[in-house]
């Protein structure tokens, strides 16, 4: 699965901690080495997770944030999360083949028809077709949002119990001192950690 792979393959310095998940190598870079910094940091995403697909993680993250909130970011969590990762990019992939080929087919016969036997109605027919594979990608964009969200809450609660509720409230605090400190002021707080490097968009390239 692909996430962010043009930050991935941008991120050439050396790495501050490296871990192995099985296969998986998740290696953490400082942001602040980097040309992200204004644009990440600057609008309050911390830590973003990238991929090219091979079995390597990159995560860039901003130092002291990471410093903050560290039991997050150990072994046993990460590797909940990257459990979550790769569910949301098997289930992007299973619903857009889903979508994708009966689509495809469905367009291909229509238009395949209309220039055999209503050729004088193609641009309509094709107008229509257009419209069908809007609608299509609309549901299929909400039912994956779904899915994936459901499984993100999976991941959250599972992080909860890992890592114990008292421990947990104390990493938010933790961030939303990071937030404040970082910002110089005190009257917008991100709600939870896992938030940082969650966000609800195309899975296949989500900047976070």
């Amino acid at each position: 699965m692909k996430l962010n792979p043009k930050v991935f393959k941008s991120l050439k310095n050396e790495p501050f901690e490296v871990q192995f998940i099985g296969d998986t190598k998740v290696a953490f870079y400082d942001m602040s080495e980097t040309m992200y910094l204004t644009q990440y940091a600057g609008r309050g995403k911390f830590a973003i997770w990238t991929s090219d697909g091979s079995n390597e993680y990159r995560v860039l993250i901003e130092k002291s944030y990471y410093e903050a909130l560290k039991p997050f970011y150990e072994l046993e969590i990460n590797t909940i999360w990257l459990g979550f990762l790769i569910k949301a990019g098997e289930i992007s992939k299973k619903i857009n083949y889903f979508f994708m080929i009966p689509t495809i087919a469905l367009y291909l016969i229509v238009a395949t028809l209309s220039a055999l036997y209503l050729p004088n109605y193609m641009i309509q027919v094709l107008l229509g077709l257009l419209a069908i594979v809007f609608i299509s990608n609309m549901f299929q964009t909400r039912i994956t949002s779904k899915r994936v969200k459901e499984e993100n809450i999976k991941a959250q609660e599972d992080i909860r119990t890992t890592i114990g509720l008292e421990e947990f409230d104390e990493l938010v605090k933790a961030q939303e001192t990071h937030y404040q400190n970082y910002f110089n002021f005190d009257d917008k707080q991100p709600e939870q950690p896992q938030e940082e490097i969650v966000e609800e968009e195309n899975i296949e390239d989500k900047e976070k």
